[in-house]
């Protein structure tokens, strides 16, 4: 028997790095929402520390827990990067292990955040900087959730296959919107929790 050729179509061309372009715009967008509810933050603590008031009462907030944040961050920042090069590389192993330390890694900020909240004591319906703390940390959990579903579905995609060595876009995706939510916290923690 003779083989016959088909005349199917080719396949569709692939977009390249559509997945980045739009991990680009959604962390752009983020990282704007948050610094603008950043400076309502600061222009409110600037209108209380001009009339003479203290912003937080003293010992409050304290920088130990969210010290341990910051840290949880950085490492998380070096497992998020690990898993994108493994995958990039074909290293699907070791870019799974890296996607789930991660995740693990999200799981300790939210925790550690959680603990800070119940800590201090402060309500919703309190003070305009107890309500300015609830808004910054609030809009930072939200996006630390959207970047940990996000990193959740990406190791779904990498451990059935569907990113490799030829298309990690999704991967590295995942990795920017990650690392710009840490940018968040890092400003966070430098305007909130250290001066206070």
């Amino acid at each position: 028997m003779a083989a016959t050729a088909t005349s199917l179509p080719a396949a569709p061309a692939r977009r390249p790095r559509t997945a980045l372009v739009g991990a680009m715009l959604a962390s752009g967008a983020a990282f704007m929402t948050y610094i603008g509810l950043l400076a309502v933050y600061l222009i409110e603590r600037s209108n209380v520390s001009l009339a003479g008031a203290d912003w937080f009462p003293e010992g409050v907030v304290e920088l130990g827990p969210s010290g341990w944040i910051f840290w949880t961050m950085i490492m998380s920042i070096f497992t998020v990067q690990w898993a994108e090069w493994s995958i990039k590389t074909g290293d699907r192993t070791n870019g799974l292990w890296a996607l789930g330390l991660t995740g693990l890694f999200a799981a300790a900020v939210f925790n550690q955040l959680w603990f800070i909240i119940n800590d201090t004591g402060f309500t919703l319906a309190g003070s305009t900087p107890e309500f300015m703390f609830f808004i910054l940390n609030g809009a930072f959990i939200v996006f630390l959730i959207g970047a940990a579903v996000f990193l959740a579905l990406t190791m779904l995609r990498a451990l059935f296959g569907q990113y490799g060595t030829r298309q990690a876009d999704g991967v590295g995706a995942a990795a920017m919107f990650w690392n710009t939510v840490c940018t968040m916290y890092f400003i966070t923690w430098y305007v909130v929790y250290v001066t206070k």
